[in-house]
């Protein structure tokens, strides 16, 4: 005589919820987009105070990184007579942001505007 099992509503169900469940462990992670960096809102900064002996033409990017707490560090200011890339190093290290969510690299560009009195 053969043995047959009985397959019931009940063992269908719990073998449906096994295999759920392993599939489930199984699957990929959900992906979600990365959020949108937060922008930079400055806050305030000292004036800008370029020596008037200081020799300098065209305009200079400075690079640097707002920290968490809105402070400025890893100021780099490129190519420049050293009179603006201190001048410029100071006038960033003076600036402050809001809140960050984490630390952001940020930069400025410099650009020296002449012009005559009453024009």
């Amino acid at each position: 005589m053969l043995y047959r099992p009985v397959v019931t509503t009940t063992r269908l169900t719990i073998l449906g919820l096994v295999l759920g469940v392993v599939a489930a462990c199984h699957a990929p992670p959900e992906v979600r987009p990365a959020l949108p960096a937060s922008p930079l809102q400055l806050l305030g900064s000292e004036p800008l105070q370029v020596p008037e002996n200081c020799q300098a033409v065209g305009s200079v990017f400075v690079a640097f990184t707002v920290e968490r707490n809105g402070t400025t560090r890893d100021i780099q200011p490129a190519a420049a007579p050293p009179c603006l890339q201190q001048a410029l190093t100071a006038w960033v290290a003076s600036f402050r942001y809001s809140s960050q969510a984490g630390q952001v690299p940020a930069s400025i560009e410099w650009l020296q505007v002449e012009g005559r009195k009453g024009t």
